[in-house]
């Protein structure tokens, strides 16, 4: 069983870096659809999001965010042993990682180790883990560790983001700074069932079909499925990732609270994925902890995928200078997966979320 325990992983900073834009879901009381609005924003809880209009890539609020981080923790980015990128979005090939395009642009020296890690919306609890696993080392000692995903880059143009009258994901990337650091225990644990990959994926996007035409599929257990094109996101079976959220999520919850034998009134928090609002409170009530110990950041950010935990730490406490917080932080989603990190984190290495237009022009398009 994969419960992890570390004894020497400290947050040494979290920031988060949005795009400019701001987009609201429609909710004029003549729109066609107003009574689905109103459905949605009750069952849902979007309200709005920050999503890129200039092509802005995770990987150039991935910069800005690592950039923040540094400055706030007195760093160079020399000092960093390794940088690990969580996505599902590259900026170009996914070999060709985003990590990679960070090294570069951050001026990292040969001898700092970087990759990227494709899991979405679980990626926060894996990437603590595979970060903490290095920190073990004699030679590591400090990592940053990456979080975001695009949405723009699923939508056919502009005009059709614009377009959108109520939309589930948002944009946002996290940086997380880590150090090997003396009585700063973290404890993880991690799923898989792989057994559910057909309830969150997309048939068309990869090299399995590739040389297939049309867009209907059959999946394993007989159902046929309209899916997306290769580039317009992901087929979901909503009820069943609901009862996977809700269910299998929430016994895995009170197994982990029974290994650490800590009751969860001793946590300052819950912080959740932000999956949408029915899940989240569905989760808090099921274990029976206080709605106000469960922090909600999709209602001004949506869905922002492996970023939603640092995120929701960011937006609930970036402008709290003092004290310290005890947080069970759990996310879940694609692949079956799903994760579990209790630590403790210093208000004051806690940014608040902080918007850019920041980005990289490589010119290798020519119009």
């Amino acid at each position: 069983m994969a419960f992890l325990h570390f004894d020497n992983v400290g947050i040494a900073s979290l920031t988060c870096a949005v795009p400019e834009y701001t987009q609201k879901v429609t909710d004029d009381p003549q729109f066609p659809q107003a009574a689905y609005i109103r459905s949605f924003l009750k069952k849902i809880g979007i309200r709005q999001r920050q999503v890129s209009l200039t092509e802005q890539t995770c990987t150039d609020l991935g910069f800005a965010a690592v950039t923040r981080a540094l400055e706030c923790t007195g760093w160079s980015a020399e000092s960093l042993d390794a940088l690990i990128f969580m996505s599902q979005m590259p900026d170009f090939n996914p070999g060709t990682g985003n990590a990679f395009i960070l090294h570069k642009h951050l001026g990292l020296p040969p001898s700092t180790m970087v990759f990227d890690i494709t899991l979405g919306c679980s990626s926060f609890p894996y990437g603590l883990a595979v970060c903490a696993s290095f920190l073990q080392q004699p030679g590591i000692n400090r990592i940053a560790m990456i979080s975001g995903d695009n949405v723009w880059s699923c939508v056919p143009d502009r005009e059709m983001l614009l377009g959108e009258n109520a939309f589930l994901f948002g944009e946002g990337t996290t940086a997380v700074l880590l150090e090997n650091r003396e009585k700063s225990p973290l404890d993880v644990a991690l799923y898989s069932d792989g057994g559910g990959y057909e309830f969150l994926y997309n048939p068309l996007a990869g090299s399995r079909n590739n040389w297939r035409h049309g867009n209907q599929v059959k999946l394993s257990h007989g159902q046929t499925i309209i899916s997306p094109g290769a580039k317009e996101g992901q087929y979901m079976d909503g009820p069943e990732i609901t009862t996977f959220s809700t269910t299998t999520v929430v016994d895995s919850l009170k197994e982990f609270i029974t290994w650490m034998k800590k009751p969860l009134e001793e946590y300052s928090g819950l912080v959740l994925h932000q999956a949408n609002r029915q899940i989240v409170k569905t989760i808090a009530r099921r274990l029976g902890v206080a709605e106000e110990k469960v922090p909600l950041s999709l209602e001004r950010y949506a869905n922002t995928s492996g970023a939603s935990v640092p995120l929701t730490i960011a937006d609930a406490w970036g402008e709290r200078q003092e004290g310290s917080l005890e947080l069970l932080t759990c996310a879940y989603g694609i692949g079956l997966s799903w994760g579990i990190a209790a630590f403790s984190i210093d208000c004051r290495v806690i940014q608040p979320i902080f918007k850019t237009d920041f980005r990289f022009d490589e010119g290798y398009i020519q119009q």
